[in-house]
């Protein structure tokens, strides 16, 4: 009479069954890895990713003996990165609020910025191998892992126990993918899940990319706030300005009426040279600077601050005396000293072939402002027609970039 085993013990056989098999793949890949660091091949079965990393690392000089984690304690828990992805790290540790996993998240260095524990009783497991904030997992300080191999190869990297480069971290799991900034492409940083190598799972990788996903969503939907909150300032600055000023973000350079008219996109890499000096520690130094199109300007720095962080660098420029003008038509020359600054701004544009709505949106106006501009321009130059005023202008821009001739 055959005897059926009770479910109870067939799946006792299973369990014992899978944990031989897991056992004997770690070791295969132990030795592989010895092997490589030997001057071996790597045999197929080892990851093409996981493969490549190895090959990092021991580049690198890295030991799979020793685990030494970089740390550095000043951590900017106030960055654009920390404050995005802190709704979605909520939002991950409460959906894994039953599962035992660590929500890492690391910025561009592989340093991590924040960390979310479901488990407390994976706190003590993470703390040990120095998966905590301050402690940085870049690939080329502790080798193969899902953060430092996320930003290294700039894709999701899927980790799974003994396919870490230091033996220490074979005791987990990691799924990790980059953060790039909205626009530039620029590696923000990287969302990681870890877990013990035993409950890992496949959907870690799916789950992370998408938490990834959404962070970047949210550093896109935070610039928007930033750079209305930049115009804002403008906006209020220019009407009190008393000369040209110039804001510069990590994207864009903004100018006002008066710096429109002596500051061109050939300024632009000299202006964010000044602002990044200025960056630095103490007072920001003062400035002098030959512009583009022939003016000498001088000013500071000064950075605006949205809280405690620097969103824009707003320069105050003085513009140096003028050079001797020579003679323009009689009536346009006249007319042109009784322009305001506005109004030599929109010649400007409308001289390059602009439209009053494409020349409101370069000096932040309304079309109708632009056209109300336009016919005072009109009145003071004695002129009818665009064509008439371009003509101005490119007479006006030939006279300025003749120097005086001493005899």
């Amino acid at each position: 009479m055959q005897t059926r085993h009770p479910a109870g013990a067939i799946v006792m056989v299973m369990t014992q069954h899978a944990s031989l098999v897991a056992k004997r793949r770690a070791d295969r890949l132990r030795q592989a890895l010895a092997r490589l660091l030997a001057g071996g091949e790597l045999p197929e079965f080892v990851r093409h990713d996981i493969g490549a990393s190895w090959r990092r690392a021991a580049g690198r000089g890295l030991s799979p003996e020793r685990l030494d984690v970089p740390f550095d304690g000043d951590v900017d828990v106030d960055s654009l990165l920390v404050r995005a992805a802190g709704p979605v790290l909520d939002q991950l540790a409460h959906d894994l609020r039953d599962v035992r996993m660590v929500v890492v998240l690391a910025d561009a260095r592989g340093q991590v910025v924040d960390r979310r524990v479901a488990d407390p009783s994976l706190l003590d497991a993470m703390d040990r191998i120095r998966l905590a904030p301050g402690h940085r997992f870049a690939e080329s300080a502790v080798g193969t892992n899902g953060i430092g191999t996320a930003l290294a190869q700039r894709r999701p990297a899927a980790v799974d126990g003994a396919e870490h480069f230091a033996e220490a971290l074979t005791m987990l799991s990691c799924a990790g993918a980059p953060i790039s900034a909205p626009g530039s492409g620029v590696l923000a940083g990287a969302l990681d899940l870890s877990c013990r190598a035993a409950e890992a799972s496949a959907l870690m990788l799916p789950l992370a990319i998408r938490a990834a996903e959404e962070i970047e969503q949210r550093l896109l939907d935070d610039s928007g706030v930033q750079r209305r909150f930049v115009l804002q300032r403008f906006l209020h600055e220019r009407r009190g300005a008393k000369g040209p000023m110039v804001f510069l973000t990590d994207r864009e350079m903004i100018t006002n009426a008066a710096a429109s008219r002596v500051v061109s996109p050939d300024d632009e890499q000299a202006l964010r040279e000044i602002a990044q000096r200025s960056a630095g520690p103490g007072e920001a130094p003062s400035f002098d600077l030959v512009l583009h199109r022939g003016a000498t300007v001088s000013g500071r720095a000064e950075p605006l601050l949205d809280g405690t962080r620097r969103v824009a660098t707003v320069l105050r420029l003085t513009v140096g005396p003028d050079r001797h003008d020579g003679a323009v038509s009689s009536g346009a020359a006249s007319g042109w000293e009784i322009l305001t600054d506005t109004e030599r701004s929109v010649s400007d544009l409308v001289a390059q072939g602009l439209t009053n709505k494409e020349a409101a949106e370069r000096l932040f106006l309304s079309p109708h402002t632009v056209g109300f501009h336009l016919r005072s321009i009109y009145r003071k130059l004695a002129v009818g027609s665009r064509v008439d005023l371009t003509r101005v202008v490119v007479e006006r821009t030939m006279v300025e970039q003749v120097a005086p001739i001493s005899v």
